[in-house]
């Protein structure tokens, strides 16, 4: 790509470019791929995260009206209420796991140091190059064979040494979400993309 850069609206010397091309040509291929696909990434999580709802108006209804709060729904209404309310805070909801995960670290100190160790073991070994062997005895194991022992150790770590604390933080986040999708009314803005859906349908 050509330098634009601007410096009081002069030009960036030639020199100064080529300067940068080398210094972006002697960067591993790794980080530069990575480089690469930040940018990309960065774009979808925030275009994600814009379609959070407000925690305080509509999520939490707090000084929101009466139909917009909270009811035990009939029966017939609980599934097309979660459905409704899971797409519309979508967003929220991950939120809300992810803080759930979050504390779990953080309470858990056994948690906590798996965590770092395989965060540790996972990032040495996906910034290694592409085409990386290991000679071990008379085999030779590549970075796909790597990944995926790490990856059925990293299973089996979590399963016996974690496996509670885990399924009781899934279990306690996935409670947590499902009640307020059934007992948090649908809000007007959910039913009007539903009704809008529905039109669409032949």
């Amino acid at each position: 790509q050509a330098c634009v850069a601007r410096v009081d609206g002069r030009g960036v010397a030639p020199w100064a470019c080529a300067a940068t091309e080398r210094e972006v040509a002697s960067l591993p291929p790794a980080e530069v791929m990575a480089a690469g696909a930040a940018a990309p990434l960065a774009k979808k999580a925030e275009a994600f995260l814009k379609r959070s709802r407000k925690w305080d108006s509509e999520f939490l209804c707090l000084g929101s009206k009466q139909q917009e709060a909270f009811s035990v729904p009939r029966p017939e209404e609980l599934l097309p209420r979660i459905t409704a309310n899971l797409d519309y805070f979508c967003v929220n909801y991950c939120i809300c796991l992810t803080l759930f995960a979050i504390i779990a670290i953080v309470v858990y100190p056994q948690l906590l140091v798996l965590v770092c160790v395989f965060s540790v073991l996972w990032y040495m070994l996906l910034t290694r190059p592409s085409h990386i062997k290991v000679q071990v005895g008379a085999l030779l194991v590549t970075k796909k064979h790597l990944q995926m022992c790490l990856g059925v150790v990293n299973g089996l770590v979590v399963f016996f040494l974690a496996c509670i604390t885990i399924f009781a933080t899934i279990g306690a986040s996935l409670l947590a979400v499902l009640c307020h999708a059934a007992f948090r009314n649908v809000p007007s803005k959910a039913k009007d993309k539903m009704a809008e859906e529905e039109a669409r349908e032949p």
